[in-house]
């Protein structure tokens, strides 16, 4: 299976590094520095990998301004929402390594995604970019080792999640995090493998592969269904479960809960018109293409009957 981000505008640049550091959705291509390798034989998605070299001080960038219209963290970007996910197999202990970065230590800190060592941390910066606040995520990333990493940051919120996932064991860790300070951003170059000022003592040491960068958060579903090679744009999940004695809807993480006391509740979804009908022991519920974030319908009693007029909406009646 391959992921599919073709039709998700959410996406502003992905890099499969298929022997090259182009992007694959956008016009973000990188700038190569030192020359990059690539192996074929050791990779995650795709035909190649990215082999970060540091002792020749290899990575890639693209200046601020060069970056795409909305892309994440862009000079005057005032959402400041970003996720990026990406499959990394380090080689080496670096204090720290530079991974997915936005972040001049000249005074134009953003974001920059490090490995310390062996600990995954995220710098974020503050104060007009002159100070940084470190997230320490307590989280190992060995060298030799597969590992996917996604992390979802609201600059303006102050919140982090991180999901790390260990390819030798299928172990899945999370971290969140609301740091003190809103995200500060600015100009620096956007970078993998370095930072702005691809200083080689702090490039990446090892295997990157399918770095995609949303200008969007992303749920844990959406992050796994990325590891997992089966993402595609929209995600929708429908659950039935049967406990309970109500029907709801939610659209907090595109997901229709059905519950029912005692009997299986039928469904349908309708992506063209936007519409969950759900049908259960007589009791239709039907959701129009705007429906509120949350409607709760009780389980049809012997004593309800519906009455309706042409024209309008059903309700219930006691009778």
């Amino acid at each position: 299976m391959a992921n599919d981000f073709s039709a998700d505008h959410r996406v502003k640049a992905l890099y499969g590094f298929e022997n090259n550091l182009d992007d694959g959705k956008g016009g973000n291509h990188l700038t190569d520095h030192n020359t990059v390798g690539f192996t074929s034989t050791d990779k995650k998605e795709g035909s190649h990998a990215a082999d970060f070299e540091k002792d020749n001080a290899e990575w890639g960038s693209r200046p601020d301004g060069q970056l795409d219209v909305g892309f994440p963290l862009k000079n005057e970007d005032v959402t400041k929402k970003i996720a990026v996910c990406f499959w990394i197999k380090p080689e080496s202990n670096i204090s720290p390594g530079y991974l997915v970065a936005k972040y001049d230590t000249n005074g134009r800190r953003s974001l920059a995604i490090v490995r310390d060592y062996a600990w995954l941390k995220l710098y974020c910066g503050y104060n007009n970019g002159d100070s940084a606040e470190t997230i320490d995520t307590g989280y190992q990333i060995n060298n030799g080792e597969w590992y996917h990493v996604g992390v979802s940051l609201d600059g303006v919120n102050r919140t982090a999640y991180i999901r790390v996932f260990r390819a030798s064991n299928s172990a899945v860790t999370e971290y969140f995090k609301t740091f003190a300070n809103p995200l500060h951003v600015e100009d620096a170059d956007f970078t993998i493998g370095a930072r702005h000022d691809g200083n080689a003592a702090y490039c990446q040491d090892g295997l990157l592969d399918e770095v995609v960068v949303f200008n969007e958060l992303l749920t844990s579903k959406e992050i796994d269904a990325i590891r997992s090679g089966a993402y595609s744009y929209p995600m929708t999940e429908v659950r039935v479960e049967t406990v309970g004695a109500q029907v709801a809807y939610t659209d907090q993480d595109a997901l229709v809960r059905v519950d029912a006391a005692g009997f299986m509740a039928a469904y349908g979804l309708f992506a063209e018109i936007g519409e969950v009908q759900v049908n259960a022991g007589g009791l239709m519920v039907a959701y129009g293409v705007a429906p509120p974030p949350r409607r709760v319908f009780p389980v049809p009693h012997p004593k309800v009957s519906w009455q309706t007029h042409f024209g309008k909406r059903k309700f219930p009646v006691v009778g």
